[in-house]
C-alpha cells in the first residue's frame, strides 16, 4: 500500500516569507507535498486539482486577498476538511475576527526570526486536528505566537 504525503499549500506573495514557511515545513522531517502560490487567484486554480491537508494563506495578497480566498475554501465542500491557517504580520483583532468569521481555523502572526517560526509550525503540526469541523465557525480562534 502506497502512503500519499499530505498535501500543504502556502499562498503568500512575499517571496522570503514563503521561503521562511516551506523551510519551517521541511524541517519538519516528513514527507510533505508543498506547493507555493503567489496570490489568490492562483490558489483558487490550484484548489480546484487538488485537496490539500493544509492552506497557510496570507492575508495582503493580489488579484485575490487572504480573505477572498478563504470565502471561496469554506463555500466549496470539497475543501471543508481541509486546515486554513492565516498568515500576516498583523495582530490586529479586526483581522483575527475576520478570519474567525470565516472560518479559518487558525491565526497566527509571522515571527521575526526563523528559528520562532520554526517552533510555531512544530507547535501547529503536534496539534490534534481530528475532528476540527464539529461546528462551522470554530468556537475559538487561537492567535499562536511563539516567542
Amino acid at each position: 500500500m502506497q502512503v500519499v504525503a499530505p498535501v500543504i499549500i502556502v499562498a503568500d506573495d512575499d517571496r522570503d516569507d514563503s521561503l521562511v514557511l516551506i523551510t519551517a515545513l521541511l524541517s519538519l522531517k516528513q514527507e510533505l507535498t508543498v506547493i507555493a502560490v503567489s496570490n489568490g487567484e492562483e490558489l483558487i486554480h490550484m484548489l480546484r486539482r487538488v485537496s490539500p491537508e493544509f492552506i497557510f494563506l496570507d492575508i495582503n495578497m493580489p488579484k485575490k486577498n487572504g480573505f477572498e480566498a478563504l470565502k471561496f475554501i469554506r463555500s466549496n465542500n470539497t475543501l471543508d476538511q481541509s486546515i486554513v491557517i492565516m498568515c500576516s504580520t498583523s495582530s490586529s483583532t479586526n483581522d483575527l475576527r475576520m478570519s474567525q468569521e470565516l472560518g479559518a481555523d487558525l491565526y497566527i502572526t509571522k515571527t521575526p526570526t526563523v528559528k520562532s517560526f520554526n517552533k510555531m509550525i512544530e507547535e501547529i503540526f503536534k496539534r490534534d486536528w481530528t475532528g476540527k469541523k464539529t461546528e462551522a465557525v470554530p468556537g475559538a480562534l487561537a492567535l499562536l505566537h511563539v516567542q
